[in-house]
């Protein structure tokens, strides 16, 4: 039987073939900073005064962590799921202006559609946040850093993030792996095709967010735990690569 496979596919493989293989690359590289994110909350009786506390928050956070030798995040790092998260989680809104509840049911016409309140001068405070991103050198600062946000009422994740400001070489590095893998199969169609000619036809970057290879970053990106202590950074890239095989 197995004799029979083989002559019939030898005696397709007088007709040229295109095939697309879908192969991955994944390249670990030492982090070249570590970030801390998390959000800064000012609360005032107008909007504009919610504002210009915001503001000079910022500031005063700004130079509290340069000071500690950090800065602010400004990489071209792709964004990780990991730390969007631990962004989402240390996020603050305007509602925790008015914690308590008092205030706002004592407003005449409580319940009814809310009246203006940019120039009010009492009554339910306006809320002003904002997203805070830091790059620290090394742990230890970026653990001085989280102290600095908690310290100046700002509301950090406790997760640091291992990034790679920079990940071209990273990328480019699991791009060539993903494309010798993807070589690899094509030769391994080519074979019992008697198909001896391999020629590369196109590559594609383009994702399929339904496709299994899409899926499984995904899920990996999930079960990063949220305060690992690793310093390595996983780069994963996933291209499409078509192959021309034909009889030499």
């Amino acid at each position: 039987m197995a004799t029979l496979v083989a002559a019939a596919l030898a005696a397709a493989g007088a007709t040229p073939v295109t095939v697309e293989i879908v192969a991955s690359g994944h390249v670990d590289t030492p982090a070249s900073a570590y970030r801390v994110s998390g959000s800064l909350l000012a609360c005032g009786a107008t909007q504009g005064e919610a504002d210009r506390l915001l503001a000079q928050k910022t500031a005063a956070i700004d130079q509290s962590v340069a000071a500690l030798g950090a800065k602010k995040a400004q990489g071209a790092e792709k964004p990780s799921l990991t730390g969007m998260v631990a962004s989402f989680m240390a996020t603050r809104t305007a509602s925790e202006c008015n914690s308590d509840m008092t205030a706002l049911l004592a407003l005449p016409g409580a319940g009814k559609s809310p009246a203006k309140t940019s120039d009010a001068t009492d009554g339910p405070k306006l809320g002003a946040n904002a997203s805070l991103s830091f790059d620290a050198p090394d742990r230890a600062t970026a653990a001085r850093v989280i102290a600095a946000l908690k310290a100046a009422d700002a509301k950090p994740s406790d997760a640091v993030i291992p990034v790679l400001v920079d990940d071209t070489a990273a990328r480019r590095a699991a791009k060539q792996q993903a494309l010798v893998k993807a070589r690899t199969e094509a030769d391994a169609y080519a074979a019992p095709l008697a198909l001896g000619r391999v020629t590369l036809a196109a590559i594609s970057e383009r994702q399929d967010i339904g496709s299994v290879d899409y899926l499984g970053l995904m899920l990996r990106s999930f079960g990063l735990p949220m305060t690992t202590a690793t310093d390595m950074v996983a780069t994963d890239v996933t291209l499409t690569v078509t192959f021309r095989l034909e009889p030499r």
